[in-house]
């Protein structure tokens, strides 16, 4: 995977990629996701490895003061975020037909670019 448009190297990028596609900005609440955690400065490519084949739904989060969390003024998010599938930016988050992605057996390769509102 590879993440286009990260701002700085300062805090931790987190992925999150699960399944249930329906409820991807619940990822974190989900059994069975798979989750990455990484300082921002090593998060431009990412290998992720014995992914099963499928549906899949990708939510990244550039935590740039590193506390765990988007956060947001006013309901808008103050750090950079992005989906796979790179959805185009409306009010609200993403349909999630949007962000899902079929998954083949193998190798296969998302480009993520991140979007900071503020």
């Amino acid at each position: 995977m590879t993440l286009e448009g990260l701002r700085n190297d300062k805090g931790e990028v987190h992925l999150c990629l699960t399944r249930k596609t329906q409820e991807f900005l619940d990822c974190a609440e989900h059994d069975g996701r798979v989750t990455r955690q990484l300082p921002a400065s090593a998060a431009r490519s990412v290998k992720l490895e014995r992914l099963s084949p499928g549906s899949w739904s990708l939510l990244v989060l550039h935590d740039e003061n590193g506390n765990g969390k988007l956060d947001k003024t006013l309901g808008i998010p103050r750090e950079g975020f992005g989906f796979s599938g790179n959805p185009k930016l409306r009010m609200g988050p993403p349909k999630p037909r949007e962000v899902r992605f079929d998954l083949p057996a193998g190798s296969s390769e998302q480009h993520v670019r991140l979007r900071y509102l503020l």
